[in-house]
């Protein structure tokens, strides 16, 4: 490669640097219209509870909807408010499965809705990339109805009261419940009164059991926006990947009579979107999106004594979305 030409395509690569970085722009937009359909994986996991391992799945397709904006700053500096919700959630049956038993403990029929709200600040390496940082928050509501017994409840009880039996610190406070005479206590006055009190009998027992499940955490990530190198009119890209971990959680379950909740409980969120759209013009943009949710939460238990607890197990959650949006810039 002779000189000339070495100085043709550094002098071009130059030119062309110099050109891509004088497109940059940070200019604001909203995001409004945008609906679709959202493809739902719930899971919940007991282990070890009363020498039990069992788990649920649920799975649902819901209509949902994304909107917001995007602010800029200054030159390198924007932040951005986006909330998704659930606007019409759809019944699915739910199954518990009891480890090492065919069969299943009880079914329901179960609706789901998820929101989230992220508000982050962006920092724009000015050639489309940019970082981001900020506060996630979700919330997982769910109804369970229509409770039906399965084949592995007796498993599942039979294997409790095996544990409870075994266990003496347990079995103590078993007797000092039976030897109790008041309030609940007052129909317990045998040790198989009280197994009979505690056996899982959903069809007997259960009614409509309501949940709402809220988390506040940090996020943070990278992404990508063709829209700030360039807005006049042609194909625009997005891409975005952020982790974080929830630090206040607060669940209510009308099945307890309290609400629990925890800071820094442990856990992990992951969201990722990419899309492509057009830009018809500096103000008007419409997108095909599609976007994924991870999340975990540990379980919550709270002791009252050697045989009593609040237990909220263990769940994962996973999100997908496909949106059409519309976008517009105000300026």
């Amino acid at each position: 490669m002779n000189r000339s030409t070495l100085s043709l395509i550094l002098t071009s690569g130059l030119v062309f640097s110099a050109s891509a970085h004088a497109e940059y722009e940070n200019r604001s937009f909203s995001v409004f219209g945008a609906a679709g359909m959202q493809h739902i994986n719930y899971q919940e996991s007991l282990k070890d509870w009363y020498g039990v391992d069992m788990d649920s799945k649920f799975t649902t397709v819901n209509f949902v909807q994304r909107s917001g904006g995007y602010t800029a700053v200054n030159d390198r500096i924007g932040f951005s408010i986006i909330s998704t919700s659930t606007l019409i959630g759809f019944e699915n049956d739910e199954e518990w499965k009891l480890a090492g038993s065919d069969g299943y403990v009880q079914q329901s029929t179960t609706q789901l809705d998820f929101a989230s709200l992220d508000i982050n600040l962006s920092y724009h390496f000015q050639n489309g990339w940019y970082a981001t940082g900020g506060m996630h928050y979700q919330k997982t509501s769910f109804s369970r109805f229509r409770w039906t017994m399965g084949t592995a409840n007796d498993a599942l009880n039979s294997t409790m009261r095996s544990y409870i039996e075994s266990q003496p610190d347990m079995m103590a406070v078993v007797d000092a419940k039976v030897a109790d005479d008041t309030g609940r206590n007052a129909d317990i006055n045998s040790r198989d009164d009280y197994f009979n009190d505690i056996a899982n009998d959903p069809e007997a027992n259960a009614t409509v059991v309501y949940e709402d499940a809220s988390n506040f955490g940090v996020m943070a990530g990278i992404a990508y926006d063709s829209y700030f190198m360039r807005q006049t009119s042609g194909p625009r890209y997005q891409f975005s990947l952020e982790a974080g971990t929830p630090i206040y959680e607060r669940v209510l379950n009308s099945g307890v009579n309290e609400t629990l909740d925890r800071t820094f409980g442990g856990g992990l969120d992951v969201t990722g979107k990419i899309g492509a759209g057009y830009q018809f013009g500096t103000h008007l943009s419409t997108m095909l999106l599609l976007t994924a949710h991870y999340s975990h939460r540990d379980e919550i238990v709270k002791r009252y004594n050697a045989l009593d607890t609040t237990t909220l197990p263990e769940n994962t959650l996973q999100a997908y979305a496909a949106y059409l949006s519309i976008g517009w810039n105000f300026d």
